[in-house]
C-alpha cells in the first residue's frame, strides 16, 4: 500500500482519471494518491478499478470507483454528477483512458479505424465537456489528456485510426486551452513514446526496439515517468503553463 502525505502537492484536490485500471492511468491514480489527492477512478473494466483502489486504500473509504463507458455521454454525466454530489467540485482531469487497433490500412476496416478514435478522441471530448462547466463555475481547474509519440510523427505499428486519434487530442487540447484559460482552466496534453506496461510487454523485443529507434538515453520508458509529468501539469507548479503537449518519450523525438 502506498502512503498518502498529509500534505502533498495535490492536497486533497479531487482528481478523475480515465483509464486508471492498469498502465499509465494506475500509475498516475498512484502518484496522485501518494500527493493527497482525493481520486476518482473511471474505466470500463471494474475489477481493475477495484483491484488499484484496493491497493491504495483498503478501506474503501478515500477513493470513488465508477465503471463507466467514456464513449457514452450519460454514463460519463453520471459519474461526474456523482463525483460533485460526493466530493463539492472537481480539481483535476486525466484523460488517459484509449485504445488501439493496429492494421495495416489496406486491412483496416471503418469500423476499426472509428472505434478506436470513438474511444481515444471523441472520449476525450465527452469527458472534458462534462467537467468544465464545474471547473468554470469555481475559477480554477488542470486538465491534462494523454497524447501519445505517435500523434506527434508517424511510427511504426500504431496504426492511422491511433495516429490521427492522437494527433486530434493535440488540436484539442491547444484549442480548448484557449477557449477555456480565460476561466482559470489550463488545458496540456502528454505525448508519450513507447512505455513499458504489461501490454507492450507482451510485443515481440525486436517490436520494442524498433518503436524506440532513435531514442537520445537508454533509459526505457516507464508508466512512471508518464505519472510524474501529469503530477507536474496538474499541479500549481505550472500555472504558467497551458495549451502545451509535453513530450516523455527519451528524446526519440525532439522538436
Amino acid at each position: 500500500m502506498i502512503k498518502k502525505v498529509e500534505q502533498g502537492v495535490l492536497n486533497k484536490q479531487v482528481s478523475i482519471v480515465t483509464g486508471a485500471s492498469r498502465g499509465i492511468g494506475e500509475a498516475i491514480a498512484r502518484h496522485f494518491f501518494k500527493e493527497g489527492a482525493r481520486l476518482v477512478l473511471l474505466d470500463l473494466v471494474e475489477e481493475g478499478l477495484y483491484r488499484v483502489a484496493n491497493s491504495l486504500d483498503p478501506s474503501g473509504d478515500s477513493i470513488l470507483c465508477f465503471q463507466t463507458d467514456i464513449t457514452v455521454e450519460e454514463e460519463v454525466h453520471k459519474a461526474v454528477s456523482r463525483t460533485v454530489e460526493r466530493l463539492g467540485r472537481i480539481d483535476i482531469l486525466i484523460n488517459c483512458a484509449g485504445i488501439l487497433k493496429h492494421l495495416p490500412i489496406e486491412q483496416m476496416s471503418l469500423e476499426d479505424f472509428e472505434s478506436v478514435l470513438r474511444v481515444n478522441l471523441t472520449g476525450t471530448f465527452i469527458v472534458c465537456k462534462a467537467v468544465i462547466p464545474f471547473m468554470k463555475k469555481q475559477g480554477r481547474g488542470k486538465i491534462v489528456n494523454i497524447s501519445s509519440l505517435g500523434g506527434r510523427t508517424g511510427r511504426p505499428g500504431v496504426g492511422v485510426n491511433y495516429a490521427a486519434s492522437k494527433a486530434g487530442i493535440i488540436g484539442l487540447t491547444q484549442t480548448l486551452a484557449r477557449e477555456v484559460g480565460p476561466d482559470g482552466v489550463y488545458v496540456n496534453a502528454i505525448a508519450p513514446g513507447p512505455i513499458l506496461t504489461q501490454l507492450t510487454r507482451q510485443v515481440p523485443s525486436e517490436v520494442f526496439a524498433k518503436w524506440n529507434v532513435g531514442r537520445a538515453v537508454n533509459k526505457d520508458g516507464l508508466p512512471e515517468d508518464v505519472a510524474r509529468a501529469a503530477l507536474f501539469l496538474a499541479s500549481d507548479q505550472s500555472d504558467w503553463i497551458t495549451g502545451v503537449t509535453l513530450d516523455v518519450n527519451g528524446g526519440i523525438f525532439i522538436t
